[in-house]
């Protein structure tokens, strides 16, 4: 992309992170671009100002997208950025209306940890509950978008879970 925002070589090279890693956060470009705060922030405003990328406060962190992210695949990415919720949305992909007690079986969580997180997937509308019998089952909400979200930007996780998943589901 050739756009005279990105003629400072810090500034390209936030951006080019930014776009390779959809969702990345302050402290974690500061950590792996070794880059001060101050300098990040400045040039982060710079990026937005350009409009060559977008914030979006997850309630936790403001994390950032170049431009070209959807809106709904920020809000997505925003909570499957997180390795634990990625890991239950995986799951729950592979093992639709599963039981509390398997995925709490599966990850060895805390029940509350677990139910965290459940909470926080299903107020981000990237999963759904349903009563069968006298237990909760969960699964993926809308499981086509999730996987293209988790295809789309695949690169963006340093996951093997999420190569393997897709990998698989790219074959079928």
């Amino acid at each position: 992309m050739d756009h005279e925002a990105l003629n400072l070589s810090r500034r390209k090279l936030i951006f080019n992170y930014i776009s390779q890693y959809p969702g990345t956060y302050l402290r974690e470009m500061e950590k792996i671009l070794s880059l001060s705060i101050g300098d990040l922030q400045y040039h982060l405003q710079q990026l937005e100002k350009a409009e060559l990328i977008a914030a979006h406060d997850d309630g936790r962190r403001k994390r950032y997208f170049a431009r070209d992210v959807c809106i709904p695949d920020r809000e997505v990415l925003s909570v499957i950025q997180l390795r634990t919720p990625r890991h239950i949305v995986l799951f729950l992909l592979d093992h639709p209306n599963a039981r509390f007690r398997e995925i709490l079986g599966e990850f060895r969580f805390t029940k509350g940890a677990l139910s965290f997180h459940l909470k926080k997937l299903t107020q981000a509308e990237i999963i759904t509950s349903v009563k069968i019998e006298t237990e909760v089952c969960y699964r993926v909400k809308d499981e086509l978008r999730i996987r293209q979200v988790l295809v789309t930007y695949r690169a963006g996780f340093l996951d093997e879970a999420v190569s393997g998943f897709v990998d698989l589901w790219t074959r079928v």
